[in-house]
């Protein structure tokens, strides 16, 4: 049995977001389509805005836009600057204004994961208007990460402790219907206490000849 994983198992260390030194590059959004000017044709293509809802994800839409506005890639985080919403992107996607893209070549679902709520913790510092959160103040706003031995961030450990927990809610849920099943059994009306009736097979099945 593989011994389960815990946060104090790990030292841990502070990293500035983005800039030079930092943990990710930070862009912002390569398309920042205004709602008015959306081909709002359904496709398969999420629409990110700042929306605190749904993974950010207002509609989906065709890839049929103005060519002057490029799908952002996948596999990275989005923040909405002002609303300071923060969620992982796992598709190729457009975008609403003011919305910023975190770029990490390590980066998965499960990194991202454990990522964002560090990262939502510290947008609560930013506020709506001159105090939001710009790519300048992102770059200057740093997260506590778990580190290796060498001090660097410990990429494997964080992937490792996401898959553990999403398996061990997974097993909870299923103990959980397992249980409600064997109660249900209980509850069970038995066969003597409902009516019976004769029927000609022929009413209940098509018959037919060989």
């Amino acid at each position: 049995m593989i011994n389960k994983i815990h946060l104090k198992d790990v030292s841990w260390k502070e990293f500035f977001i983005g800039g030079e030194k930092g943990l990710f590059n930070i862009t912002s959004t390569n398309s920042g389509i205004d709602k008015n000017k959306l081909n709002e044709k359904v496709g398969d293509i999420p629409y990110i805005t700042r929306s605190a809802s749904d993974n950010g994800i207002n509609l989906f839409v065709t890839d049929e836009q103005d060519s002057k506005y490029k799908l952002n890639k996948g596999n990275v985080i989005t923040i909405g600057l002002d609303t300071q919403t923060v969620f992982y992107q796992y598709n190729d996607f457009y975008t609403g204004q003011n919305i910023q893209v975190l770029e990490n070549e390590n980066l998965n679902k499960e990194i991202a994961l454990f990522i964002i709520p560090l990262l939502r913790i510290q947008m609560k510092k930013f506020s709506w208007g001159g105090t939001g959160a710009t790519l300048t103040r992102l770059n200057r706003t740093k997260i506590v990460l778990p580190v290796t031995d060498n001090g660097e961030v410990n990429w494997q450990f964080m992937e490792n402790y996401i898959k553990q927990e999403q398996k061990e809610i997974a097993q909870n849920i299923i103990n959980y219907y397992e249980q409600k099943m064997i109660q249900t059994c209980f509850d069970l009306i038995w066969l003597e206490d409902v009516e019976w009736k004769d029927f000609k097979i022929s009413d209940l099945f098509e018959t037919f000849k060989g």
